[in-house]
């Protein structure tokens, strides 16, 4: 696989674009302002890598990670050696497939990228949606972080 770009966004984030199908238009701003947010409210000082690939490498990613042979338009990997190293964890991001899933839900792309972030980053620090209770927290979580972005 070979890389095409990386930004770094601030200090702790990267943003790395893989395969010339998956670039779109990126506001900086936006994501670092977003993460600036979300680092800040939950006393985040880890290193957090987000990538956007196209969507046969997300369709592979979830296949080997997830026994999932379906396509996802995130997968979120969390880093367990925080010892060695100060990696909180990985996004992964289809654009494609979020574009896709944008354009059937009637919601702005740009915003639902965001949304989307953010909820890669909950996970990343250890929210989830398996019952209701953590689904409404989630979502909560969700829309309160993404109301910033307006």
């Amino acid at each position: 696989m070979k890389k095409n770009n990386l930004y770094m966004v601030n200090k702790f984030l990267n943003l790395n674009i893989y395969f010339n199908d998956c670039f779109f238009l990126i506001d900086k701003f936006y994501i670092n302002k977003l993460f600036y947010n979300l680092f800040t409210f939950f006393n985040i000082n880890k290193y957090i890598s987000v990538t956007l690939v196209n969507k046969y490498y997300i369709l592979y990613l979830n296949n080997r990670f997830n026994n999932s042979n379906k396509y996802t338009n995130i997968l979120t990997f969390k880093f367990y050696n925080p010892i060695k190293y100060n990696l909180l964890g990985d996004i992964i991001i289809c654009p494609k497939i979020l574009l896709i899933d944008s354009l059937k839900k009637n919601k702005n792309y740009m915003y639902y990228f965001l949304y989307i972030l953010i909820h890669g980053f909950l996970h990343l620090v250890k929210f989830n949606h398996k019952n209701n209770y953590n689904y409404k927290k989630m979502k909560f979580f969700e829309y309160y972080f993404l109301n910033f972005m307006k």
